[in-house]
């Protein structure tokens, strides 16, 4: 082995670089609840799972949305299983996309945050051979009307232009779409898992895959373990736009990896065209000022009370009340505020050991913990079902 892959498989020193901390506070009417978390257990063998679509690079909405409670049950010492969906990803696919590039810089950038694939297991769905066959198997007994009354399915269904379900080549939905919540059940199911935090767009999906396993048992006998939900402290931060929602596909996100000359570009990009107007509340709270501006400038006090002192952010309070111009203040120092919350996590990206080698190896290693235990499932199954154990395996 050459000089250059040692070195590519440096381990990193994941918690070289700090991460920042932010605490409670109720924006937009959202709890935010960042160190409080989801209410788990304090049993420290819990298997905690959740899914993460290969998104390439982070932003904000992802890391306040997510991330941050992956690390904290990383820390409180959970059986934390975080996998990326990229089968997922294929149910509406419509041409070729490097998902396995985006799978890469994502987890990198998980690292980058604090994320340890040596305390959290860390693998891709693909690399679990078991799970289309679980998926298979669970398919066999589940109605296609359960799987019709999906929200993804019905959600797609609605999209299309008049009846389209009804024309001479059949539903244009794909099978993968419609079968969504068997694989994602799959996905669950085959860890044993015990929690799944769950947001309230997939909450349905998740109780859907309890439905299957309760009605796998009493079919076939106890042999899927039910796991339960939990509700995900419910975190959704406004676009730069001053949209309802972040997301990169609306281009009005903030990047975890963008630097300091993009931070300022996009921030002196958000309209402050109007006016300050006149408060009709004396309360500094943001879930109480934010709502009275505009979409656009009400953004930019949502990040500033997200990263700055709470000083900083009554100071321009105090200036919107007072009618001041103080915009472009405003903007150069939510700019810094974020450049200066994104410099570790931009370091610690581009560490000697956070490669696109260290990803694949731990990846590597993780898929060979799970595998047995998906295995285990697998075989439970099939032998419950009545085809027996596989002869090969």
């Amino acid at each position: 082995m050459g000089s250059k892959t040692k070195a590519a498989r440096a381990k990193i020193a994941w918690h070289a670089f700090p991460r920042r901390t932010v605490g409670t506070r109720s924006l937009f009417g959202l709890a935010l609840g960042i160190s409080k978390g989801i209410q788990m257990t304090d049993e420290k063998n819990t298997v905690i799972l959740s899914g993460i679509r290969p998104t390439g690079r982070l932003h904000y909405g992802n890391y306040f949305g997510a991330v941050k409670d992956f690390l904290r049950l990383q820390d409180e010492g959970h059986d934390c299983y975080y996998f990326v969906a990229d089968y997922h990803a294929l149910t509406t696919i419509k041409e070729h996309t490097d998902y396995y590039r985006q799978t890469l810089d994502m987890l990198r950038t998980y690292v980058a945050c604090g994320l340890d694939p040596k305390r959290s297991t860390i693998y891709r769905q693909s690399d679990i051979q078991s799970t289309t066959e679980l998926a298979l198997l669970l398919g066999m007994m589940t109605n296609i009307g359960h799987l019709e009354r999906g929200t993804t399915y019905k959600d797609a269904v609605s999209k299309l232009p008049g009846d389209s379900t009804s024309r001479p080549d059949g539903n244009p939905i794909s099978y993968g779409l419609l079968g969504y919540p068997i694989l994602m059940a799959t996905d669950i199911l085959i860890v044993k898992s015990d929690i799944v935090p769950v947001g309230h767009d997939q909450r349905q999906h998740v109780e859907m895959a309890i439905d299957i396993a309760k009605k796998f048992n009493h079919r076939f006998g106890e042999t899927l373990k039910i796991p339960r939900s939990v509700p995900k402290t419910a975190v959704r931060l406004p676009g730069l736009d001053g949209g309802a929602k972040m997301g990169k596909s609306d281009n009005n996100d903030l990047g975890l990896l963008d630097d300091p000359k993009l931070v300022l570009k996009k921030i002196k990009g958000v309209p402050t065209t109007t006016d300050p107007l006149p408060l009709k509340t004396e309360s500094n709270e943001p879930d109480d000022v934010i709502p009275e501006m505009p979409a656009t400038v009400g953004a930019l006090y949502f990040f500033l009370h997200l990263l700055a002192p709470k000083d900083v952010y009554l100071d321009f309070v105090g200036k919107y009340r007072r009618g001041e111009k103080f915009y472009g203040n405003l903007k150069t120092t939510l700019a810094e505020h974020v450049s200066r919350f994104n410099a570790p996590i931009i370091e610690a990206f581009h560490a000697p050991g956070n490669t696109d080698e260290t990803v694949e190896e731990f990846l590597r290693e993780n898929a060979q913990k799970v595998t047995p235990v998906t295995i285990e499932t697998v075989e439970a199954c099939r032998e419950a079902m009545g085809i027996g154990r596989s002869l090969y395996r």
